[in-house]
């Protein structure tokens, strides 16, 4: 299956809200096309280079780019803004001694919604900078330059979405605070 199906498959069962921050890779692989449907006419690949299409297509791409790391970061800050919640709700739950199953279950029932939502954007980060790779390899091929390691390294991987090493901290962390719960929910019970 080619990726811009699956990227539109992967945005169709995303978040409704989080359409507008995906990668447009359709838009971008047009100017690809409009870049290598001047070539033919180009004298050299120094005249594509300069093309006004080709500066396009990378004003384009560093506009997604940016797009897709705000998101990302707005994102990853309300995660750990609610991963803090989450945290001060299972402290008060652990000072009260007693377990209370009812909210023991309410907490880990929003543990488990709330890691939904940590690896829908993990997912989020991992097909855009899938995107950007392939995007960079199809521009590549069709033009006959060697752009993708370079921009990759320089431009993508520094962003914000291409580590998410914070988000899967705040992962790790919720589930070893729901099998906490769990344990001690198991305990309360016996």
């Amino acid at each position: 299956m080619k990726f811009g199906k699956d990227l539109l498959r992967e945005v169709l069962q995303s978040n409704p809200e989080w359409a507008p921050f995906w990668l447009n890779y359709k838009t971008l692989k047009k100017r690809i096309k409009a870049v290598t449907n001047t070539a033919p006419h180009a004298a050299s690949q120094r005249d594509i280079s300069e093309s006004d299409l080709e500066v396009a297509f990378f004003r384009d791409l560093q506009t997604e780019l940016k797009k897709i790391s705000l998101f990302y970061a707005a994102e990853e800050r309300r995660c750990s803004f609610r991963f803090r919640q989450l945290r001060s709700v299972l402290k008060t739950l652990k000072t009260k001694g007693k377990v209370d199953t009812r909210e023991a279950q309410r907490l880990m029932f929003a543990f488990v919604h709330f890691y939904r939502e940590c690896t829908r954007l993990e997912n989020f980060a991992v097909i855009n900078y899938q995107g950007f790779s392939k995007i960079l390899k199809k521009h590549d091929k069709m033009t006959g330059y060697n752009t993708r390691s370079k921009y990759m390294r320089r431009k993508v991987n520094v962003s914000s979405f291409s580590s998410y090493a914070s988000l899967l901290q705040i992962l790790s962390s919720i589930e070893e605070m729901y099998y906490e719960v769990e344990r001690d929910t198991i305990r309360a019970k016996h």
